[in-house]
C-alpha cells in the first residue's frame, strides 16, 4: 500500500487554494475516507514497519472547485526514533483537459510528521501528477528531505488494465535520486511492482510483489527496520 491510497483525484497544495477553500459553501463539499491494513508498510520499495503489519487511514474533504484537503495516517517501526505513528496532512487541487476532459491532473504539497519526536525527520515535498486512461505520472521533489537540507526527486509511472469485470493487473515503477537518495541510500534506485487487485463486497483487495535495484553494498539485512529486500505486499481497505 503506498503512502497514497491512489486515490485518482486526491491533490495537494497549501497556501492561496487552502483559504480558497475555507470560504468556499460546505454545500458544495464532501467528506470521504478510508481504512486499510497491509501486511508491511512499503513507502517507495522501503519498510517503515521492519517487515510487519500496518493499519492505515485517510480522511479528505473536496470541493467541486477541484479543491482537496486531506490527512493519512499509518503506524511505523523506526528503531532510530521514537515515534510510532507517521501522520501526512496534505492539500491540493485537481482538474481536468482536453476535449472530453480526458486527461487529469493534480498539484500536491504534503507535509510528513511524526508524532512523538522532534522535528528532526519531518519535511514538506511537492508534486504534481498527470493521469490518462490507465495510466498516472507523477513527480515529487523535496529540497529539505528529512529535514536534513539535501534535495530528493521521485518519478513515477502507474498503470492499471482490466483484466475482466472488477479485476485489474497493477504495475509500478519509481525511481528515487538526488542528493537525498545518496543521503539515505548511497546511490539512486528504482523500485517496482506487479499485481492484481479487486473489489468484494466493497472492500478493495491487492496482491502485489514489490522489489528495488539496490545495489549488494546498499541493501539493509532482513532483520533490520529499514528492509528493502523482495516481497508479496498484500493490502484491504474499505472506502466511507
Amino acid at each position: 500500500m503506498y503512502k497514497k491510497l491512489n486515490k485518482k483525484r486526491i491533490a495537494q497544495v497549501v497556501g492561496l487554494t487552502l483559504s480558497t477553500a475555507l470560504i468556499a459553501p460546505l454545500a458544495q463539499a464532501e467528506f470521504s475516507g478510508e481504512i486499510g491494513v497491509t501486511n508491511d508498510y512499503r513507502f517507495r520499495g522501503v519498510s517503515q514497519t521492519a517487515g510487519d503489519f500496518a493499519v492505515q487511514g485517510s480522511v479528505d474533504y473536496s470541493m467541486e472547485n477541484g479543491i482537496f484537503l486531506g490527512v493519512w495516517a499509518s503506524n511505523v517501526d523506526d528503531a532510530s526514533y521514537d515515534a510510532d505513528v507517521e501522520v501526512d496532512i496534505y492539500a491540493g487541487y485537481a482538474g481536468a483537459f482536453g476535449a472530453d476532459e480526458e486527461w487529469e491532473y493534480d498539484v500536491t504539497l504534503t507535509y510528513y510528521t511524526y508524532p512523538g519526536q522532534d522535528e528532526s525527520s519531518q519535511y514538506l515535498e511537492a508534486s504534481v501528477g498527470l493521469y490518462y486512461g490507465d495510466f498516472h505520472l507523477a513527480q515529487w521533489y523535496t529540497n529539505d528531505y528529512s529535514n536534513a537540507d539535501v534535495a530528493l526527486n521521485y518519478t513515477e509511472l502507474n498503470y492499471s488494465y482490466e483484466i475482466f469485470e472488477n479485476w485489474s493487473i497493477d504495475a509500478h515503477v519509481g525511481y528515487s535520486y538526488g542528493d537525498g537518495a545518496d543521503y539515505d541510500w548511497g546511490e539512486d534506485y528504482a523500485d517496482y511492482s506487479i499485481g492484481v487487485s479487486t473489489e468484494l463486497g466493497g472492500v478493495a483487495l491487492s496482491l502485489a510483489w514489490l522489489d528495488t535495484n539496490l545495489s549488494s553494498d546498499n541493501i539493509i539485512d532482513s532483520s533490520e527496520p529499514w528492509r528493502n529486500d523482495g516481497t508479496v505486499l498484500a493490502s484491504a481497505s474499505y472506502a466511507f
